[in-house]
């Protein structure tokens, strides 16, 4: 998904990789060091928190717009599709994993999912991998939570009956 240039203005819908989907609460110039930046404060759908960054740094925190409404429906079937091909080393695929999560596509988070569930479902997920599944499963809920105007319980109730149904 190409980012592009985003405008931020109050209330707008972000999404952060690592953080999740957030509404753009203050856009305002502060001084740091004898130099004004413009910032943006973001409250987070994920633990409520507060995140303050520069715009000067949007485009290194890789943040994007939240998705569509048909591109969060294209996607989520994602969860509940076939494994087609899964890294059989743990410490591998927890990388390749990381690394989906950390590249912010919602698409890649929904794969990221699919697989983790299938595994934990056959029992062969370890015990390492199950924070990725939680940090997945709360990346595309606090997502799906904005896009679709539900609450967070809502959303995730969706995404682990997508999982169930995998």
């Amino acid at each position: 998904m190409d980012r592009g240039i985003i405008m931020l203005s109050v209330g707008s819908k972000i999404f952060v990789p690592s953080y999740g989907a957030g509404i753009v609460s203050t856009v305002e110039f502060r001084k740091v060091y004898d130099t004004i930046y413009k910032f943006v404060d973001v409250t987070m759908m994920i633990d409520n928190i507060s995140l303050s960054i520069p715009v000067s740094r949007i485009e290194a925190y890789r943040v994007r717009e939240i998705v569509t409404k048909s591109i969060l429906e294209k996607c989520l079937p994602i969860i509940s599709s076939e494994c087609d091909k899964i890294e059989k080393k743990w410490n591998k695929r927890y990388r390749q994993n990381n690394d989906k999560l950390y590249n912010g596509t919602f698409e890649g988070e929904c794969e990221v999912l699919r697989d983790l569930y299938y595994l934990k479902r056959k029992g062969l997920m370890p015990p390492g991998e199950q924070k990725i599944l939680d940090k997945a499963e709360s990346l595309i809920a606090s997502e799906t939570m904005l896009v679709l105007d539900i609450t967070l319980e809502e959303a995730f109730n969706i995404i682990r009956s997508l999982g169930q149904n995998s």
